[in-house]
């Protein structure tokens, strides 16, 4: 019994493989329709979506049709970047510098610019990184940034990357400004204190521990209190820290660890009348205490 016939042979038709430039065209293709269609929801999809295979495909489509899209060419040169494929973002990055002059966008080429040789000298071997090109790139570029401009999320990496690339001054400059627009102020002050600290600059972290005292209700900023005094003893500062504690001492006087580290201070600075005015006051404290 013969087969019947519709036309052609399957055994004779070659599928047809398509091909890089066809996928390119038909990718641009739909890259145009859906603009067409629904041009801003694709967009804002795009901008927040995961960075995969697939992302940078319609990412990458999507800009030959709308390459004015500046706002997705730095989410995209963004994302480029953590994934290490600085080249790309390299590129994204120098054509919105080219393309625009909204200072919103220029601001944010400024910190990927930063963000970007950072990101590359973090992923060189540790022992490779000092006096290299890259690290006095990175420098370069974020002392250009203007942190005042950043978002708050941008403005804590400005601090960890100055901190990691030894400029202090910087770093605590950005603490001061997450104080002021990312409440609660103590903590910002209290990780300047810390950084400062960290690196035997004893005066300027007391004074932070201090601002960090003064941005809490009452006796909450005990432990700052304590840390600034304690601070400018370990570097040998004993008179200051004696000026601290009789400075800001008032709210903490009913607080009996308080005043024995207070009269510990004061003996330990040759301060024996302080030292003695410290011990009746912790003793009266303590009879009230028990009196009760």
């Amino acid at each position: 019994m013969s087969s019947t016939s519709y036309g052609y042979s399957v055994d004779s038709e070659r599928r047809r493989v398509i091909g890089l430039t066809e996928l390119a065209a038909l990718g641009v293709l739909v890259a145009v329709v859906c603009w067409l269609v629904f041009p801003r929801d694709l967009s804002d999809t795009l901008r927040n979506a995961d960075l995969d295979a697939v992302t940078l495909s319609y990412s990458t489509a999507w800009l030959k049709a709308k390459p004015d899209d500046h706002e997705l060419r730095l989410v995209l040169a963004r994302d480029l970047i953590e994934l290490g494929r600085f080249a790309e973002a390299d590129k994204q990055l120098d054509y919105v510098a080219a393309k625009t002059a909204r200072p919103s966008l220029l601001d944010e080429v400024q910190w990927l610019q930063a963000r970007l040789p950072f990101v590359a000298l973090m992923a060189m071997v540790p022992a490779e990184r000092g006096g290299s090109a890259l690290s006095a790139r990175a420098r370069v570029a974020l002392a250009k940034v203007r942190p005042e401009r950043l978002e708050r999320a941008q403005l804590q990496r400005y601090a960890e990357m100055a901190l990691i690339m030894g400029n202090l001054d910087l770093a605590v400059s950005a603490y001061h400004l997450l104080a002021v627009q990312a409440p609660p102020a103590w903590q910002w002050h209290r990780k300047a204190g810390d950084a400062l600290l960290a690196r035997g600059r004893y005066a300027r972290a007391s004074e932070e521990y201090i601002l960090a005292m003064r941005a809490q209700q009452g006796g909450a900023g005990r432990a700052d209190f304590l840390k600034a005094v304690s601070t400018l003893q370990a570097g040998g500062l004993s008179g200051q820290a004696l000026g601290v504690a009789a400075r800001w001492e008032g709210a903490f006087l009913n607080d009996s660890e308080v005043l024995y580290r207070l009269m510990s201070l004061a003996r330990a600075a040759g301060e024996g009348a302080r030292a003695q005015h410290y011990a009746v006051l912790l003793l009266r404290l303590r009879k009230d205490e028990v009196s009760r």
